[in-house]
C-alpha cells in the first residue's frame, strides 16, 4: 500500500513541517467536505480533512487527500498563448483578451447575440458564474450559455421543476445517518461520494437501516445492500412503475398526504396500474418478487430517503424518472422530514452553485425567464433593459449545432473538457476545430486545448477565495491558501477584464469576490434559494449554512417543504408548465415509457453503460496528474462478462476494440461478474494525448450518442449499443 500512497504517505496525510493550515472547502465532488490545506514556504504541501465541518468530520477521500498535489504541477498554465498559424504561442495578458475581444466585437456586430457562446465548467466559484452570467445576459444579450453541469444535474434540475416548482434537493445529509431505509437508484457513492457512504454505513451498523440498490452493475454498494435490483440499461421508468403499483394496490401510500399536498394522483395511478410487477420483470430483467420486496420495504420503513445520481440523470427518460422518484416520496408522504427525502447527489463542488444564479436555462435566484416580473426584477437590479435579458438559454448539443450552421462563431469554454466529456466525439472535435475557440483553464496541454486560437491560465481551487453550495444547499466559504503560479489568474478577474474591454465595465463593478457575493445574495431575498442571511463572516465562523437563510440570525434550513408547501405557484415556481398550482401542490406525473433509442442487435450485441471510478474525477484534468491517483487507475478498460470473455476468447488485460455506430476505441479488458452478460461498462474519464488526429482513441464519448432528455437536454450518455472485437 505504501507504493501506491507514495514514498512518505505520513506526509501525504499529515503535513509535517506545515507552516499554517488554511480552513476551506474541497474543490471535487459536491459533497463539500471541510479542509485544512497545509502551506509550507508558500506552497501546499498537504490537505487534510477538518474535524469540525460538519458534513465529514476530519474524513477524506483519496481525491480530497492528495489534490494539493495538483497545486503545482509542471504543467500548470502559466502564460497566456495565442494561435500563430498552427501553433500556440506565449503572449501578454493584454495582447491575448485584445484578440478575444475583438473577435467578440466582430462576431456581435455580424450576427449579434446569437454568434457569441460560453461553455464552463462547474467547479468555478458562485462570484465567478454570476459575473459571467452577468455579463453574458446582461450586456452580451446572448442565449449561448452553458454548463457542463448540463451532462451530470440537468435532469435532476428540470424533475424538481416538474414535481416541485423549484430546484434544490429537499433533504440534508442528515437524513442518512437516521433514515430507516436508504435506496441508492442510479447511484454509487461508496466511489463517488465516499463520506456519504461512510454516513450510510454507520447508519447500518448503529441502527439497523435497510439498504436497496437498482443499478445494472454489481457495485460496492449493491454487493452489501439487502436487495439488490439489477435492472437492464435503460429501463428505470418500468421499474420505478413497478413499485408505484405495489405501493398503491397494497394501500402504502398516504391518502391524506397526497389529497392535502398533491396534484395529479389518480393519472399517475393508472399508469402504474399497467405495471404490474410480472410486466416489470418482463421489462427490467428484475425479478417480479424483487420488485414487490423493494416496494413493501419501501412502503413500510417509517422513513426512506433515495440516493440517485448519473444512473438516472444521464439514462433514458431521465427527467421523467425523476419525477417519478419524487412520486415514491410524495404518494407515501415521506418528503420534508427527518429521514425523507429524493435526494439527488451533485457531481461537481459547485454544481449547485451555478443553478442558483442562473445556470441551466434560468435567471438569478432560480427566476423563470419567460416570467415578466421575474425578468424585470433581475433586469432592475441590474440596471439593463429588459428586452436584453434572452428569454431563453440554449444548451450545449444546440450551440455545436449553432456552430455547424455557421451561425456561432465564437465560443469561450471555462474549466471543463469538451474534447472528451461530450457525446459523438467525431462531430464535437470536427465543431470545436471550426469555431474561433476560446480556451481557458489550469493545465496545458490539455484536450480542449489542442483546438483553441486563444488560451488563458486560470486560477483554481485553493488560490482564490469565493463560495459553493454542497448538495445538500449548504454554502460553504472557500478559502485562497497560496498564489495561482506565473501569470495564471483568477476567473473572476478575467471575466472582468473582458467586460472592460467590451464596454461593460461597470455592470461588474466589484473590488473583490465579497462585493459579488452581496450583490447575488440580493437577488435571492425572499425565493426559494434565499441567501440574504448568508455574509463571508458568518461562514467563516459555522461551517457553512443551508438555504433558505432568510436573515442574520438564521440557522439556515436542513429542510424543504416541511409543511407541505412547495413552489409551483406561477408567481414563485422557476418555469412556466402544467406542474404550476396555484396552491402551491406538488405534481405528480403520469410520463409513457418510451424503450431507449438504440438497442443491441444482431450488429452491436452490448449494451453500453459509461461511468466513473473513485481515483479519478471528470475527465483527468487534475487527477491524471496526481502520481498516487494515476497508479491506482492508469489506464483506460471495458468491464465484461466471464460468459462473454469465453465466447469471444478474450483474456484479462489484453487490448480490445469497443466499436458503436458512432465511433471505435482500443481499450483492455476487464473481466468481472460486476456487470451481466450482453452488457459491458467503460469509464469515461479517459481522453488522448493527441485529440486532433488520436492514435488509439480510448475516450468513452467516441461510442455515445448526442441524444437528449426531451426536458433537460442532458445527453444520454448511459445506454447505446456496441460490439467488441479483438485487435
Amino acid at each position: 500500500m505504501q507504493d501506491l500512497l507514495g514514498d512518505d504517505p505520513g506526509k501525504s496525510l499529515g503535513g509535517a513541517g506545515v507552516d499554517r493550515w488554511v480552513s476551506s472547502v474541497c474543490g471535487y465532488c459536491g459533497t463539500g467536505c471541510g479542509v485544512l490545506v497545509g502551506v509550507k514556504d508558500g506552497q501546499a504541501v498537504a490537505v487534510r480533512g477538518n474535524p469540525a465541518h460538519p458534513t465529514n468530520q476530519g474524513k477524506l477521500c483519496l481525491k480530497g487527500i492528495y489534490q494539493w498535489k495538483a497545486l503545482h504541477h509542471p504543467e500548470r498554465a502559466t502564460r497566456p498563448m495565442v494561435r500563430r498559424g498552427t501553433e500556440l504561442r506565449e503572449a501578454g495578458w493584454p495582447a491575448a483578451m485584445e484578440e478575444v475581444a475583438s473577435h467578440m466585437r466582430a462576431a456581435l456586430a455580424e450576427g449579434g447575440p446569437d454568434a457569441v457562446g460560453i461553455y464552463h465548467g462547474g467547479q468555478l466559484l458562485l462570484e465567478e458564474y454570476y459575473a459571467l452570467h452577468k455579463l453574458a445576459k446582461g450586456f452580451l444579450g446572448t442565449p449561448n450559455i452553458d454548463a457542463n453541469t448540463r451532462l451530470c444535474m440537468a435532469s435532476a434540475v428540470a424533475g424538481y421543476v416538474r414535481t416541485f416548482g423549484s430546484d434544490g434537493p429537499p433533504g440534508c445529509y442528515e437524513d442518512l445517518d437516521t433514515s430507516h431505509l436508504v435506496f441508492l437508484f442510479g447511484s454509487n457513492p461508496a466511489e463517488m461520494h465516499p463520506q456519504l457512504w461512510r454516513r450510510i454505513l454507520r447508519n447500518r451498523q448503529k441502527n439497523a437501516a435497510g439498504l436497496v440498490v437498482a443499478d445494472p452493475r454489481l457495485t460496492l454498494p449493491a454487493r452489501v445492500a439487502d436487495l439488490h435490483l439489477k435492472l437492464r440499461c435503460g429501463t428505470n421508468i418500468p421499474l420505478l412503475y413497478g413499485l408505484l403499483h405495489v405501493l398503491i394496490s397494497e394501500g402504502m401510500t398516504d391518502q391524506g398526504y397526497i389529497q392535502r399536498f398533491t396534484d395529479g394522483f389518480s393519472d399517475l395511478a393508472r399508469e402504474a396500474a399497467q405495471y404490474p410487477p410480472e410486466r416489470v420483470a418482463g421489462l427490467t430483467g428484475v425479478p417480479a418478487g424483487q420488485v414487490v420486496e423493494a416496494a413493501r420495504l419501501f412502503g413500510t420503513s417509517p422513513t426512506a430517503v433515495t440516493l440517485f445520481c448519473q444512473g438516472v440523470n444521464q439514462s433514458v427518460q431521465a427527467t421523467d424518472a425523476v419525477t417519478l422518484i419524487n412520486a415514491l416520496h410524495l404518494v407515501t408522504g415521506k418528503v420534508g422530514r427527518p429521514g425523507c427525502a429524493p435526494f439527488s447527489l451533485t457531481g461537481q463542488a459547485s454544481s449547485l452553485s451555478m443553478r442558483e444564479v442562473g445556470g441551466g436555462g434560468s435567471l438569478p435566484g432560480f427566476r423563470n425567464p419567460a416570467n415578466p416580473a421575474h425578468r424585470e426584477q433581475v433586469a432592475r437590479a441590474w440596471g439593463v433593459e429588459v428586452n436584453l435579458l434572452p428569454a431563453f438559454t440554449r444548451d450545449i448539443t444546440a450551440m455545436l449545432e449553432e456552430i455547424e450552421a455557421g451561425r456561432l462563431q465564437v465560443l469561450w469554454v471555462i474549466g471543463t473538457n469538451p474534447a472528451v466529456s461530450l457525446p459523438h466525439q467525431e462531430r464535437v472535435r470536427r465543431l470545436l476545430d471550426r469555431v474561433f475557440l476560446v480556451v481557458q483553464d489550469v493545465y496545458y496541454p490539455v484536450e480542449t486545448a489542442a483546438f483553441a486560437d486563444v488560451f488563458l491560465p486560470g486560477a483554481q481551487w485553493g488560490e482564490k477565495t469565493g463560495t459553493m453550495a454542497n448538495s445538500e444547499r449548504r454554502v460553504n466559504l472557500v478559502v485562497r491558501a497560496v498564489n495561482p503560479p506565473g501569470e495564471a489568474r483568477d476567473d473572476l478577474s478575467i471575466i472582468r477584464e473582458l467586460a472592460h474591454r467590451l464596454g461593460a465595465g461597470n455592470l461588474l463593478p466589484w473590488r473583490g469576490a465579497e462585493e459579488v457575493f452581496n450583490e447575488f445574495k440580493d437577488l435571492t431575498r425572499g425565493r426559494p434559494n434565499d441567501m440574504s442571511g448568508i455574509s463571508y463572516q458568518r461562514l467563516a465562523t459555522v461551517g457553512g449554512l443551508q438555504w433558505p437563510c432568510p436573515a442574520g440570525d438564521h440557522p439556515g434550513t436542513p429542510r424543504l417543504y416541511t409543511g407541505g408547501r412547495f413552489a409551483t405557484a406561477e408567481g414563485t415556481a422557476q418555469g412556466f408548465g402544467d406542474f404550476n398550482h396555484p396552491e402551491g401542490k406538488a405534481r405528480l406525473w403520469a410520463v409513457p415509457y418510451d424503450p431507449p433509442p438504440e438497442a443491441p442487435d444482431a450488429r452491436y450485441p452490448f449494451w453500453l453503460n459509461t461511468g466513473r471510478v473513485i481515483e479519478h474525477y471528470h475527465t483527468r484534468t487534475k487527477t491524471g496528474r496526481v502520481p498516487e491517483l494515476n497508479r491506482l487507475a492508469p489506464e483506460a478498460f471495458v468491464e465484461l462478462h466471464p460468459a462473454d470473455a469465453a465466447r469471444l476468447e478474450i483474456a484479462q488485460g489484453e487490448l480490445v476494440r469497443v466499436v458503436s455506430r458512432r465511433g471505435q476505441i482500443e481499450v483492455t479488458a476487464r473481466i468481472t461478474e460486476g456487470v451481466s452478460p450482453g452488457e459491458v461498462f467503460v469509464p469515461f474519464h479517459f481522453g488522448e494525448p493527441e485529440p486532433v488526429a488520436p492514435k488509439r482513441c480510448r475516450a468513452a464519448n467516441h461510442l455515445t450518442a448526442a441524444v437528449t432528455d426531451r426536458f433537460s437536454a442532458q445527453p444520454l450518455l448511459k445506454v447505446a449499443a456496441c460490439r467488441l472485437e479483438k485487435t
